[in-house]
């Protein structure tokens, strides 16, 4: 029996949403502007960390090619 809970890829549908460029960025953004309402700590560091891991799939064409709409970019 695997995890406890089921695997994010095995539970997204084939057509999953797609978004737009300016819709990550600006959801990027949200995340550390949120972040910036803790204080220096645990709480704070997760969601930095959380921005950071977007940053990281924007740059990785596949990850972009694949949740990206081609005619809304």
């Amino acid at each position: 029996m695997g995890g406890i809970m089921p695997s994010v890829a095995h539970s997204l549908p084939l057509d999953a949403a797609l978004y737009t460029s300016a819709e990550l960025v600006e959801h990027r953004r949200n995340i550390l502007r949120y972040a910036r309402s803790f204080p220096p700590g645990p709480e704070r560091n997760q969601h930095r960390q959380i921005a950071l891991s977007l940053r990281t799939l924007f740059r990785n064409r596949a990850w972009l090619d694949a949740h990206v709409s081609k005619d809304m970019c």
